[in-house]
């Protein structure tokens, strides 16, 4: 049975304490090691944890072991030092991961036990995805202690680590994980959070690929590598900036397609290595030739498989007195076509990654769309009022919530079907959504008594449909959201609030479920972002900001931000 990476890097850890591991012998029984010349790019400040003191109390006892957990070094040694001896023994810290927020809660439960309450923040699972607690969700556990030698000891540690917020972003890492779209023509990455003192992060990544995407993202994607083909050889040693994969032979039967989707995965997924510069690729022991593509493989190779890739010549888009307009430095510039001519006004508007299509919202919320062609006449998709701004992803679909909070999809050929979302929470009701530029994600605003927050779905295909399922919360913070956009792959910005707080923009990083407060010009309505171009914000003034990595600029006077993909 394949190991998860996640348990995968801990088992190292076991071996290797914080001392870099033999590394790859040429004969002999292969062994998981440090890449050579593997150079950590950000500094790792590794926790100095203090063993057990003489004439501990119980709560201190289980405070110092909750501290020393946060320390891998040896097998969490320290840690197991406040453990019975048959605890020490047979406490598993790789069986779970909680993650808790601030400074846990002691209270004596009588002579011999302690309880602790702490506010949940998440776990991660043992593919290392971490989940978001739902807000306000409180971690609770007890210890029961004993006398060893005169000493306290904990009898009955809980099962796995838990961990502070502060431990997760100074003890792990997170790297992507590629998979692809289901047709084969852009990756999508799947986070996973990776302990930055478990050697053998190459041999980690690729035994992350080869065992296949998390659960929760396997209904929305696809994998190039044929069912039940991994690793011929469980090590993926670098060398001279090379990384040398070699996959099962079954790989050698791939058409030259799959072939090319296959490279993709594995360069852009070994590419986030420090020293990597290129990868050797091999099937049962055989290098695996690709057309065009030399061997080894360049890191840089694939570009045309980049999630974040934007289609040459993008700009970004807005309305202006009711006319859909391109803005070109401060400048605006009405598209061809009637949606340049205000016929009819819009407004909530949505552009094609393709930047061929527009669609947008008349001033009664119903859903228009039109070319952006010399001539060409607007097209009423659903003429109820109450629509939501559209998104269209990848496709010329677009995607709208409408007043009775069902999810409608607007195909290309001019049909219009509900979409099915499973698994809301209960009394949820959807208010908007943003789909993903690669197709196979969306982001949903979601409307649960007086709160709106936003959840994340996987876009599963099949016969022809679409359906949503498993949305997760993103973030625990933010409790009132009015705008949400795709900066990236992995990161979203959103208009929102935390508690009384005034509207702000967030940037929202699904990877480790955090939102960072990126100010805001006064009275937000509309955020429009993408891969490699400033985050858009229309105000209630009627000026259209402009943020990359300072304070907010002031542009043109326009409303409804898009950009293409939106």
């Amino acid at each position: 049975m394949t190991r998860s990476p996640l348990r995968a890097a801990w088992a190292a850890l076991l071996c290797c304490g914080l001392a870099a591991c033999a590394t790859i012998p040429t004969s002999g029984p292969v062994r998981q090691g440090v890449e050579v010349g593997d150079t950590q790019t950000d500094q790792v400040i590794r926790v100095i944890a203090r063993p057990p003191q003489p004439n501990m109390t119980p709560a201190q006892i289980v405070s110092g072991f909750i501290e020393a957990s946060a320390s891998f070094e040896g097998d969490h040694a320290v840690a197991r030092e406040y453990l019975a001896p048959e605890a020490a023994a047979s406490w598993d810290p790789a069986a779970a991961i909680r993650v808790y927020e601030g400074v846990p809660t002691l209270v004596p439960n009588g002579l011999d036990r302690i309880d602790m309450t702490a506010t949940e923040a998440g776990s991660i699972d043992l593919q290392g995805r971490f989940q978001v607690a739902a807000p306000g969700r409180i971690l609770r556990d007890s210890f029961t202690l004993t006398f060893v030698q005169g000493e306290w000891r904990i009898a009955d540690p809980p099962p796995g680590l838990l961990l502070a917020r502060s431990d997760i972003d100074r003890a792990f890492r997170s790297y992507d994980v590629y998979f692809l779209n289901p047709e084969f023509s852009t990756l999508v990455p799947d986070p996973r959070l990776i302990p930055v003192d478990g050697p053998g992060l190459a041999t980690t990544l690729m035994q992350a690929l080869a065992e296949g995407p998390t659960e929760w993202l396997a209904p929305a994607v696809r994998t190039a590598l044929p069912d039940g083909a991994g690793l011929a050889v469980d090590a993926v040693p670098v060398q001279d900036g090379i990384a040398r994969v070699d996959l099962d032979p079954a790989v050698r039967l791939l058409d030259e397609a799959t072939r090319r989707a296959l490279s993709a995965q594995v360069l852009w997924t070994l590419g986030q290595v420090p020293g990597v510069r290129s990868v050797d690729l091999n099937a049962g022991g055989q290098v695996l030739t690709v057309l065009g593509a030399p061997n080894p493989q360049p890191e840089d190779a694939w570009p045309g498989f980049d999630p974040n890739a934007m289609p040459a010549g993008a700009v970004a888009y807005a309305v202006n007195r009711g006319r859909v307009v391109q803005v070109v430095s401060d400048t605006l510039l009405p598209v061809t076509g009637g949606a340049g001519l205000a016929l009819p006004p819009l407004d909530g508007i949505a552009i094609s990654l393709d930047s061929a299509l527009v669609a947008g919202l008349d001033e009664e919320a119903a859903l228009w769309t039109n070319t952006l062609e010399p001539g060409a006449v607007a097209t009423e998709l659903v003429p109820d009022p109450g629509q939501s701004r559209p998104s269209f992803g990848r496709g010329q679909s677009t995607w709208v919530v409408g007043p009775d909070g069902l999810l409608r999809q607007a195909r290309d050929d001019g049909t219009v079907v509900t979409v099915p979302v499973e698994g809301l929470a209960p009394k949820a009701r959807l208010e908007s959504i943003a789909m993903s530029r690669d197709g196979t994600r969306a982001a949903l605003v979601v409307r649960r008594g007086p709160r709106t927050f936003i959840t994340v779905a996987v876009v599963v295909l099949q016969e022809g449909s679409a359906r949503l399922q498993s949305p997760v919360r993103v973030e625990g913070r933010l409790t009132s959201v009015t705008d949400v956009a795709w900066a990236d792959d992995l990161r979203l910005v959103a208009i929102a609030a935390e508690g009384a707080a005034s509207p702000a923009v967030y940037e929202i990083d699904l990877a480790r479920g955090t939102a960072r407060s990126l100010g805001s010009p006064a009275t937000p309505l509309r955020v429009a972002a993408a891969p490699g171009f400033p985050t858009l914000v229309a105000s209630e003034d009627g000026i259209l900001y402009t943020n990359t990595t300072g304070p907010w600029r002031p542009g043109p006077m326009a409303s409804s931000p898009a950009y293409p993909g939106s």
